[in-house]
């Protein structure tokens, strides 16, 4: 077995007693297979263990966990900047699963979409995945998406969303998860098969029954759900549909993306069975979700993406905007009380540990998201000498506040570097084959679906639009 060393470098490792990072400064990472086995002291490191190991120089550089993005459709990178300005309910049905131009969809469309979108994860750091796969419109795009996942080197926690289509009934795609559960098991160690459902609450108990029993017959690793909440008229009181049919009870943790309004009671439960929320920043300001209540539960989230195809795969971005919203956020309301906040509401350690720690333990993986002896060696090198890195004393601050992906030299998953040198290393195939593929598919499927349709009067049958006062920054005369 091979053995890798980082040498001298600064290391963000996680510290069990404290429950928070402790800076390691000029500390040697010994990674041996996909685990680390050793956080060294120089005064620990002999010049044996450095002769029979593969050595990279890190000095300068801060070394980080990899980042955990707990929410993902990545299929969808190929619509990559075709709805800068869209909203959620113009998004269902104009690109999403179900649109009525989804079968445009090819399986080598797919595929290209969905390497892309994680490689660009990987190039900003990102190492781990929970992905909510709801390309469920017909065998070829769902194996398809799979393939690109197994493909793409990062680790992946593969939650499919079966649900009934006209060609592709649900028992044909349970037994095809199966066949994809067996062969990830033989052969595809970064892979993890989940379950992703929705719509619990217009479910009849006998078939949320049948759901939780294809969790537990495909043994899933994960389990997924979006969960918006009052105001929204779908997807509410969900944690107590879930505690009442026993979901807590399975081997699988449960994240629920997004949980912008969660009630008290919703957060009493999370709490009480250890589930999570993904909380998804720009999403939720981009498409208008709306986000009031997460920040109540930050004991209970992590934080996730969404759609890569509105705003860019970078967690530590995602984490960077949460925390300065929260900030924000706590303070208005502080001085509009009449008074002037004492302290700053949110530290950047949080923020680091929601995009690291946070995002493992919401997959019960003690072993994801943080750097310590026996963790899965899924790690980021920030160039610590950058233009905009420089001169930093506090080496947390320094990822959180001011570093950027340019700043990422290297990256590996499973101890296997999928960035080195800033570069990207494919797992499969050539950058410029998958290049070439992903901007024929991207140039296709942005023609086909260029044009949103026209919103109806009412959305959901009874729910009317408000029109929204837009700001302008243009000039008048």
């Amino acid at each position: 077995m091979d053995t890798k060393i980082l040498k001298n470098g600064t290391v963000l490792a996680f510290d069990d007693a404290t429950a928070t990072i402790k800076v390691l400064p000029q500390a040697h990472v010994v990674i041996q297979g996909d685990c680390i086995t050793a956080i060294l002291d120089p005064r620990q490191a002999d010049a044996a263990m450095f002769s029979s190991a593969k050595v990279l120089d890190v000095s300068g550089h801060i070394i980080s966990p990899g980042f955990v993005n707990t929410h993902a459709h990545t299929w969808q990178t190929a619509y990559r900047t075709l709805g800068p300005n869209t909203t959620l309910a113009e998004y269902f049905g104009w690109v999403s699963q179900i649109s009525p131009k989804i079968g445009e969809w090819t399986a080598e469309d797919i595929y290209a979409s969905t390497v892309e979108g994680y490689l660009e994860g990987i190039n900003a750091g990102v190492t781990s995945y929970l992905e909510h796969a709801h390309c469920n419109w017909g065998e070829p795009v769902m194996k398809a998406a799979f393939e690109g996942a197994v493909d793409s080197g990062a680790r992946v926690w593969w939650c499919y969303h079966p649900v009934p289509r006209d060609d592709f009934d649900v028992t044909k795609q349970i037994s095809i998860l199966q066949e994809l559960k067996a062969q990830s098991s033989q052969t595809h160690d970064l892979i993890r098969m989940g379950l992703a459902m929705d719509g619990l609450d217009h479910m009849s108990d006998n078939q949320i029954q049948q759901t939780r029993q294809v969790a537990i017959d495909l043994d899933a690793e994960a389990l997924t759900s979006h969960y918006l909440g009052k105001p929204w008229p779908f997807a509410i009181g969900l944690p107590g549909i879930a505690e009442k049919h026993e979901f807590h009870k399975l081997r699988a943790p449960f994240i629920w993306s997004h949980a912008g309004f969660l009630t008290e009671k919703d957060r009493e439960l999370l709490r009480e069975h250890d589930q999570y929320v993904s909380i998804t920043p720009e999403s939720e300001m981009h498409y208008g979700h709306g986000q009031d209540t997460s920040r109540l539960i930050h004991d209970q989230a992590s934080i996730g993406i969404d759609t890569n195809w509105t705003f860019s795969n970078d967690i530590l971005l995602q984490a960077r905007l949460w925390l300065q919203n929260m900030r924000g956020h706590i303070s208005t309301d502080i001085l509009k009380r009449g008074n002037i906040p004492k302290q700053n509401p949110m530290s950047v350690v949080e923020a680091f540990l929601l995009a690291t720690r946070n995002g493992g333990r919401s997959l019960r993986r003690d072993d994801i998201g943080v750097l310590r002896v026996g963790a899965k060696a899924d790690i980021v090198c920030f160039d610590g000498n950058s233009v905009n890195m420089l001169g930093w004393t506090d080496p947390v601050a320094a990822v959180m506040l001011h570093s950027n992906v340019g700043d990422i030299k290297h990256v590996l998953v499973g101890g296997e570097f999928r960035k080195k040198d800033g570069q990207l290393i494919l797992k499969s195939g050539e950058w410029e084959d998958i290049s070439r593929r992903f901007k024929k598919t991207s140039q296709r499927i942005q023609e086909v679906f260029r044009d949103p349709p026209p919103l109806p009067a009412h959305i959901w049958d009874k729910y009317t639009f408000e029109d929204v006062k837009v700001g302008t920054a243009k000039l008048t005369k």
